[in-house]
């Protein structure tokens, strides 16, 4: 268990790094506290579409002025560690987040005289593998889909300091799973009885009891009652309970708050959850109730359960994570009299690959800035690759380096894990840091799990310094991938024209075909008439 939980602790600070890459924050925050909110979007991936002139015009300049102010914070690092996502880690397609400091509640519909209430509204992109930028407008929120997420502002504006510091597990005077003088708890040692009931108490009683998988007492503790009845419902004979009151167990220590603000801000007594199999009531007695939604529930609305409570004060007190590897503002909210001397968290060294070849153990690593062995020459590698293409087996060193040169399974585990890191780094746009992996050493000859190469990414990255990166390297800018697709069939896909006329400036055949006799401009056709839009160009 205890090794499970470590594991679980490091994927955390893994992916904590994917979503919001380090160069990504430092960006943010400089630019940020310059009052460049412009370009914190910019280092952010957020695609700006504010016009305050315009705001000003159809809603009043006390609208635009708020709207400015809410830009002013604006920390588009920090609000990608807590928009809505995928089980891969992809941004929910097509999801609205509306972002508002806003205290009253929403005018929902316009009427003769005032219009309705203009917050600013981030909308994710269309596909679960595209681009992970996010898009900002300002939008009325009567014009707001069917249902949409609602973020809490200490999910991405610089100046909610106290309501971070509350949603991060502090009370006035401590962490949670720290004493008063800032010392972690000892490992597996039960929670001090001398502790004040305060809100770190409560962050750690709740986190106990989910420990020990006793939900109903956790929801409990957390101020929500869970209606245990099994109405009939859409979903038949579906085991609600327990999963589901599970899987909506991240959410808990702010849970209460959370339903609390949104029933205020939408005039609500009724929200579901985006799974549409639990909603969240408020009865007129001022309770809290959990409850399986049924086939005569309504939906729509914001949803409910839309933020995961924040778990850096459990990974401070087991060392997963130092003061200094804090995001900023998160740091400022928990150690206002500390000075940071931010770093990114530190990442796990490459794994060695170690592989059974014949009767020992061979390893595989970078020889001259490529995938070999010093066991075997480049001549032996290929002499095996020729027998096996021949019907012939192939094992050992041999199918080690097929794997990276391919994407071609068997790959040995340590394989996996390097595929997983620089891909997933590719996926969420972390320019600066392959570009370190690469320049360290790496043979940028890894294939992904369909046989791509990083040219097949490029549309995720800064294309500008990722290509001619690669093509000095001597990668095939019409490299195919088991699909027969090319980098230019991929970037056409996500509708990335730019990236397509820099991968032609550089040779690749605008005319190649794919398996399915597609060129690039057929996808790019596909994806114009998918999303509505004419091109992607920046």
């Amino acid at each position: 268990m205890d090794v499970e939980r470590r594991r679980e602790r490091e994927k955390h600070v893994r992916e904590s790094a994917y979503l919001a890459p380090p160069a990504m924050v430092a960006a943010c925050t400089a630019r940020r506290s310059s009052g460049d909110w412009r370009g914190a979007c910019a280092a952010g991936h957020v695609d700006l579409h504010v016009d305050l002139r315009d705001v000003a015009s159809r809603y009043g300049a006390d609208e635009a002025a708020r709207i400015e102010a809410d830009l002013l914070g604006f920390a588009p690092d920090l609000l990608r560690l807590f928009a809505p996502r995928t089980d891969r880690l992809a941004l929910v397609p097509r999801a609205q987040i509306v972002l508002s400091r806003l205290a009253t509640p929403f005018r929902m519909s316009s009427g003769w005289l005032r219009p309705a209430t203009p917050v600013l509204v981030a909308a994710l992109p269309d596909r679960p593998r595209g681009r992970q930028r996010i898009v900002l407008r300002v939008t009325g929120v009567g014009e707001l889909r069917r249902s949409w997420y609602d973020l809490p502002d200490w999910c991405w504006h610089a100046d909610a300091v106290a309501a971070r510091r509350w949603a991060y597990g502090a009370s006035a005077t401590r962490l949670a799973w720290h004493t008063a003088d800032g010392s972690p708890y000892p490992p597996g040692a039960p929670i001090p009885a001398e502790q004040p009931a305060d809100r770190a108490a409560e962050v750690e009683t709740i986190s106990g009891l989910l420990g020990a998988k006793r939900w109903i007492e956790a929801y409990g503790a957390a101020g929500l009652t869970v209606d245990t009845t099994e109405p009939k419902s859409w979903y038949g004979g579906y085991p609600w309970r327990e999963r589901e009151l599970a899987r909506l167990a991240v959410e808990l220590p702010v849970l209460v708050a959370e339903a609390r603000r949104l029933f205020h801000r939408y005039r609500r007594r009724s929200l579901h959850s985006a799974s549409n199999l639990s909603r969240i009531e408020s009865p007129r007695d001022g309770g809290l109730t959990v409850r399986r939604i049924t086939r005569d529930d309504q939906g729509g609305g914001p949803y409910a359960f839309g933020v995961r409570a924040p778990v850096d004060a459990a990974l401070l007190r087991w060392g997963s994570l130092r003061a200094d590897e804090l995001h900023p503002l998160v740091h400022e909210a928990l150690f206002p009299d500390r000075s940071q001397t931010w770093s990114a968290p530190t990442q796990s060294a490459r794994p060695v690959i170690r592989v059974r070849c014949g009767s020992d153990w061979h390893v595989v690593d970078l020889v001259g800035g490529r995938i070999g062995t010093l066991r075997h020459t480049e001549e032996e590698i290929r002499r095996e690759f020729v027998l096996a293409s021949l019907g012939g087996p192939l094992s050992g060193c041999a199918a080690a380096v097929r794997a990276w040169r391919t994407g071609v399974t068997p790959v040995p585990k340590q394989i996996r894990l390097i595929r997983r890191d620089f891909f997933a780094l590719a996926f969420h746009g972390d320019t600066d840091t392959l570009l370190g992996i690469l320049a360290d050493g790496l043979d940028p000859g890894l294939r992904d799990g369909e046989g791509g190469t990083l040219l097949h990414w490029l549309h995720h990255l800064d294309h500008t310094r990722v290509l001619p990166f690669l093509v000095a390297a001597g990668l095939s800018v019409d490299e195919r991938d088991r699909s027969g697709g090319t980098p230019s069939h991929r970037a056409a896909a996500d509708g990335a024209t730019e990236v397509m006329a820099a991968l032609v400036a550089e040779g690749a055949d605008p005319d190649a075909v794919d398996a399915l006799g597609r060129t690039p401009d057929d996808l790019l056709a596909q994806f114009r008439k998918a999303t509505g839009r004419v091109a992607v160009n920046r």
